[in-house]
């Protein structure tokens, strides 16, 4: 896995309240506490975390990040679940097990021995990540019913957007390519005959002979299923005497052999196609996206700021530990 289990979703503190507390409170929020117990378990995983996916140079940093914006991230944590018990929102077992089946498919977790294996490497239980996921998908509907959906920005509003940032969607110079790929041998008296090769397929597509058919039957590429077809390359994504050699010709012309480590490029531009800003509709779905996430963490930190004025929020900073 390229990350742990703790890393894929927001690490929500597993809160409960209780009739006789022993030891030292650190946060109140409403009716839900958070103990120095609580706290330090928390922390303990957060820095745990920095460990596995943080460059050694960069954990001590990280981890002075984290424990200086814990406890406001815990006090939010409290308003949503708060604000969730008020709009009556809960999760089921199957909701769990559900999302416990899409993690393990996400991260191609085939056996509970697997997934035993990544929640140990995390610091946690399975009780623990049940926990999390639950805290994490009540949040979800909090959020899918208090903030703005993606799908509620209108064309005015992608619109008014794009004409302020279209240039932030440009595209760059590019080519629709093909290509016929002669590698170069291991054998060193195998080379001459390859660069014989290389040269009668130019000569013979250049005479006429279809490139593609030619490609298909006799490119060594990849791409010789489709014909030798590239798509588009844009300047500066070749190889640079490939790139100066297409960029500087005309559709329809044929390059090569252009010889590289590999071997033999010959290549047929099939069109050049200048740098533009795309029209509002191909860019659309692009914009809507850019524009929810942008306006989702703006609404959240309106919401959350709305959540705290109307709550009650007691931080004792005496409680807090300072190593």
């Amino acid at each position: 896995m390229k990350k742990t289990l703790i890393a894929c979703f927001v690490a929500f503190a597993a809160v409960t309240v209780t009739a006789d507390v022993v030891e030292s409170i650190i946060i109140r929020v409403g009716d839900r506490i958070i103990t120095r117990s609580q706290y330090d378990k928390r922390l303990r995983e957060a820095f745990a975390e920095v460990d596995l996916t943080t460059a050694p140079e960069q954990r001590d940093a990280r981890k002075r990040e984290v424990k200086d914006h814990l406890v406001d991230e815990i006090i939010n944590e409290l308003l949503i679940k708060d604000r969730a018990d008020r709009l009556g929102i809960s999760i089921g077992e199957a909701e769990i097990k559900d999302a416990l089946l899409r993690l393990k498919q996400q991260y191609n977790i085939s056996s509970d021995e697997q997934f035993e294996s990544s929640l140990k490497q995390s610091g946690m239980t399975r009780a623990d990540m049940e926990t999390r996921l639950r805290d994490t998908l009540i949040t979800n509907k909090v959020f899918a019913r208090d903030l703005r959906s993606r799908n509620e920005l209108d064309d005015k509003e992608l619109r008014e957007r794009y004409n302020r940032e279209k240039e932030r969607y440009r595209l760059p110079e590019r080519a629709h390519l093909r290509e016929i790929v002669i590698l170069r041998p291991d054998a060193a008296g195998a080379v001459e005959p390859a660069l014989q090769r290389a040269s009668e397929v130019v000569a013979s597509v250049k005479g006429g002979a279809d490139f593609a058919k030619t490609a298909s039957t006799l490119s060594d590429s990849g791409t010789k299923d489709k014909g030798g077809d590239l798509g588009e390359v844009a300047r500066g994504e070749l190889l640079p005497d490939l790139d100066k050699a297409v960029f500087n010709a005309t559709p329809g012309a044929i390059i090569g052999p252009i010889e590289t480590k590999s071997g033999w490029h010959i290549l047929k531009v099939e069109q050049r196609l200048p740098s533009e800003v795309p029209a509002f509709e191909s860019v659309k779905d692009r914009l809507r996206k850019d524009a929810s996430e942008e306006t989702f963490q703006r609404d959240l930190k309106a919401y959350l700021e709305r959540l705290r004025k109307d709550a009650f929020i007691q931080i004792n900073e005496r409680n807090i530990p300072t190593a």
